[in-house]
């Protein structure tokens, strides 16, 4: 009987996880549509409306975070944040810490994939951190917050060039000022 019980207790863990990947995505296509309006609004961003540009910022959010449903992640992320009783006595990380360099190796938005290295194509940088905000502001309706406030909390580990620094503040303001629009 400890078994199958054992063995359930792991299905409802994988739904809980399902779930939450489940309502991430919900949120990224949200939080996609709230950063096109800022970014509309603001008039700043022009050349956003180019084809380029918008539909390959567009076809990565569609694809957004694709690979946590992979064998390279899906068990060490569930085993990592949504353990059963048992997996709780294991240690999950070391698994985990592969499962997350193959998640920000295979997924732009993350700036470890782009910060700091020689990987550079004159339109992506922008892309890449308005998908990272995108990422942020969808992670904010979950646990509460802001990308800002994200970004502020964890500033000292995240290794972004000035130009970034400076264009995610802009989008930053951004949204705040189109929050505030809309109440």
């Amino acid at each position: 009987m400890k078994v199958e019980m054992q063995a359930l207790e792991a299905i409802n863990k994988t739904r809980e996880y399902l779930d939450y990947v489940e309502r991430h995505i919900n949120n990224v296509a949200r939080a996609w549509s709230e950063v096109m309006d800022a970014m509309k609004r603001s008039g700043e961003y022009p050349v956003w409306f180019d084809d380029y540009r918008y539909e390959s910022l567009k076809g990565e959010v569609e694809r957004h975070d694709m690979s946590k449903l992979s064998p390279d992640e899906f068990v060490q992320y569930r085993l990592m944040f949504y353990p059963t009783e048992s997996e709780k006595k294991e240690s999950a990380q070391r698994g985990f810490d592969e499962a997350w360099q193959h998640h920000w190796e295979n997924n732009h938005h993350h700036w470890e994939k782009w910060a700091g290295t020689d990987y550079y194509n004159p339109y992506e940088p922008e892309i890449h951190c308005t998908h990272m905000v995108i990422d942020w502001l969808a992670m904010s309706y979950e646990f509460g917050d802001t990308p800002r406030a994200y970004y502020e909390k964890n500033k000292d580990r995240i290794e972004l060039p000035e130009w970034a620094v400076k264009y995610i503040n802009g989008l930053f303001e951004d949204l705040e000022a189109n929050a505030r629009d809309d109440s």
